[in-house]
């Protein structure tokens, strides 16, 4: 199961990384307030059925999570734009009432662990993992291991410091990076700074529903203040990556996440900036676009469980 801040999809995963089937649903119902874990768990038992009824044998549960999650313990401690999900013991509640056993990884981490086993970084074994969607993730694999860090907070790459003198962040930090790296930075920016002749203004319809792709598209249109924003967000996120690169040093970079799927030059963009504030070394670690989409994102929280399962055995 993949939970997202709009979506959550569940399904069944073969081990070797087919998709069986699945269903999704709306993260949240308005007709239901607060009933989010007990939809989650409709959710699992409606695919637990189906597998029953195709004679399948199920090896356990794997689930992502957005926010801070202790695996080891299946609570996610903090997770976002979802706040009933704060503290929750997903592992127990589910193990018992499926009586299997359950891993909760955060969605970035088990993203990392489904691009090893099934996805651009097959094979490899030192890697990280940069997700831009509406917010800024990361994960890192090093010797072919996940790492979580001591407090489950390893690989917080929108939330290292990119501007001594930023905004106030919801984590409580000041300049993260996901004011300037992430969608709904980059809209926040637009909305503020584009001037009312901006052609992202008059795609979106008004300032205050520009989004990151309406910024994209206007700039790839020769809007000129729109291509200086992209220009920033790429000279930025170009920074980041060769700060975790250089203290990492990563065979491959894989960028995923809403953005990255489908504005195809954050690619190029986010390279060349790389390499302006990398060590002028003779070859960069390769980039590699994850093939992951919505649909596909249950592959890493079932490669999570995956991994977890066979270092058991």
């Amino acid at each position: 199961m993949d939970i997202g801040a709009g979506h959550v999809t569940a399904g069944v995963v073969s081990a070797g990384g087919k998709i069986l089937f699945s269903q999704s649903m709306e993260t949240q119902d308005p007709e239901r307030p607060g009933s989010l874990i007990g939809r989650l768990e409709e959710l699992i038992r409606s695919q637990l059925l189906r597998a029953h009824e195709q004679k399948l044998e199920l090896a356990g549960i794997g689930i992502g999570s957005p926010g801070i999650v202790n695996s080891a313990l299946g609570i996610v401690v903090a997770a976002g734009n979802l706040p009933e999900l704060f503290g929750a013991h997903l592992g127990e509640r589910f193990a018992q009432a499926f009586a299997l056993p359950v891993l909760v990884e955060n969605d970035v981490n088990a993203l990392a662990l489904g691009e090893m086993l099934f996805g651009v970084a097959k094979g490899q074994k030192n890697f990280i993992v940069f997700a831009l969607g509406t917010d800024l993730g990361g994960g890192v694999v090093l010797d072919g291991k996940l790492i979580p860090g001591a407090n489950f907070i390893a690989a917080e790459f929108g939330h290292l410091t990119l501007d001594l003198h930023g905004k106030k962040c919801v984590c409580g930090g000041v300049g993260c990076a996901r004011e300037w790296v992430s969608g709904a930075g980059l809209a926040e920016r637009a909305r503020e700074l584009l001037p009312e002749e901006s052609q992202a203004i008059a795609l979106a319809g008004t300032r205050s529903q520009v989004s990151a792709a309406e910024v994209f598209q206007a700039a790839e249109q020769g809007d000129r203040p729109a291509a200086e924003l992209v220009e920033e967000f790429g000279r930025r996120f170009g920074a980041l990556v060769s700060n975790v690169m250089k203290v990492l040093d990563p065979e491959v970079v894989v960028l995923g996440g809403e953005v990255c799927r489908t504005e195809p030059q954050v690619m190029n963009l986010v390279a060349r900036w790389t390499r302006h504030y990398y060590f002028p070394i003779p070859k960069l670690p390769e980039f590699r676009l994850s093939q992951f989409s919505k649909g596909s994102a249950i592959l890493g929280p079932a490669a999570a469980f995956l991994v977890k399962h066979r270092r058991r055995k």
